[in-house]
């Protein structure tokens, strides 16, 4: 296996690639980000690269800029370790969550004209997405499900990971709460701390492959990421005491090159999990309920007060939680107010390329 291969480079690359080999342009990946400024990995070396002129004017959105896992083609500065990235290769997918909304002025209906409601995309060109939560004073399944949500949007295989068994006395409980939400997700019980089931990741962990460790601050994932490179690469705090929760000193994403041949992303404790993508993704993440709901007498059934409603009925016999019910229910809503603020933001978006060729 050679480098580039080592960095995840396969045959979905290679064809994409085709189009930029006669502009004498060399493929590269993106290891970090700061600010306008990426480090990436070329055949074994380590390059510092900004995007060219043309390819910022033309990037009106922030998905258009490379984000760390992107594989992106260059022209190398002669005699120096710098480059100049002129586009970014279609990803075979990534990861995103929503943007807040800022900018733009409210309307008399409630409804923001010209604000940004757009993705952030987090890590790209991933094949296992671990979601990591510490089975501590932290745990939530509620948040659990909303990291199902956006992995499933995301395209790569979701695996839950519960960090700190160590520290739980009933581990079959919360493996089992789990498993109500996780459906046909592998839940991985392991205490990095104490090595304690640490080989349950290794079929994930294959050459060529990459994995990203995605959960809330103080779950343990730069932990284990240590834990697999053998140092403390990433750098941790100690558990607070007084609130139970760790302080993740990891600030910004990056991409980890193991010896073995696979590759990792660490990322920052994500304090807010907003919602990205479209309605139709919840039949992954809520697959239990939404096979009941396809039993409903009425098609647009919002399972409250409709008669004939298959969901309200599960609900009653105790085949659905009421807190996974309330949950399902939630992130319907806000996908669907989600798809109504894309919808405004893409007017505002065409109003402006529009008024930006004609200056």
């Amino acid at each position: 296996m050679n480098a580039q291969q080592v960095m995840g480079w396969n045959t979905f690359f290679e064809q994409h690639y085709q189009n930029y080999k006669g502009k004498r342009l060399l493929p590269a990946r993106v290891i970090t980000k700061h600010g306008h400024s990426y480090q990436l990995y070329f055949e074994g070396q380590f390059l510092t690269a900004k995007v060219a002129g043309k390819f910022r004017y033309h990037a009106y959105l922030k998905k258009h800029f490379p984000v760390v896992g992107d594989w992106v083609v260059f022209r190398r500065i002669e005699n120096s370790n710098e480059a100049i990235i002129h586009a970014v290769m279609p990803r075979k997918n990534c990861f995103v969550r929503k943007l807040p909304i800022s900018g733009g002025r409210r309307m008399s209906n409630g409804i923001i004209e010209g604000g940004t409601t757009e993705e952030q995309v987090i890590a790209a060109n991933i094949d296992t997405s671990f979601i990591v939560s510490g089975l501590d004073q932290d745990f939530d399944l509620r948040r659990i499900e909303r990291f199902i949500t956006l992995v499933y949007n995301s395209g790569s295989q979701p695996v839950v990971i519960l960090n700190k068994t160590d520290l739980c006395d009933n581990v079959s409980d919360f493996v089992n709460h789990v498993r109500d939400i996780a459906i046909n997700i592998p839940i991985l019980a392991i205490s990095v701390e104490k090595n304690i089931n640490m080989d349950a990741l290794c079929p994930y962990l294959q050459p060529g492959k990459t994995v990203v460790f995605l959960g809330s601050s103080g779950v343990g994932k730069s932990t284990i990421t240590n834990a697999l490179l053998g140092e403390a690469k990433q750098k941790k705090q100690t558990i607070s005491t007084a609130t139970g929760k760790g302080r993740h000193t990891t600030t910004s994403v990056e991409l980890i090159i193991h010896p073995t041949g696979y590759t990792i992303i660490d990322t920052p404790g994500l304090r807010e999990v907003q919602l990205w993508g479209e309605e139709k993704v919840l039949e992954q993440s809520f697959n239990d309920i939404k096979e009941i709901a396809n039993r409903c007498r009425y098609q647009d059934c919002r399972h409250d007060k409709e008669p004939g409603c298959a969901v309200k009925q599960a609900f009653q016999n105790e085949w659905i939680s009421g807190e996974r019910l309330e949950s399902y229910k939630k992130q319907i809503a806000e996908l669907q107010r989600l798809d109504e603020k894309k919808k405004q933001f893409e007017r505002y978006i065409s109003r402006k390329m529009k008024h930006k060729r004609h200056k």
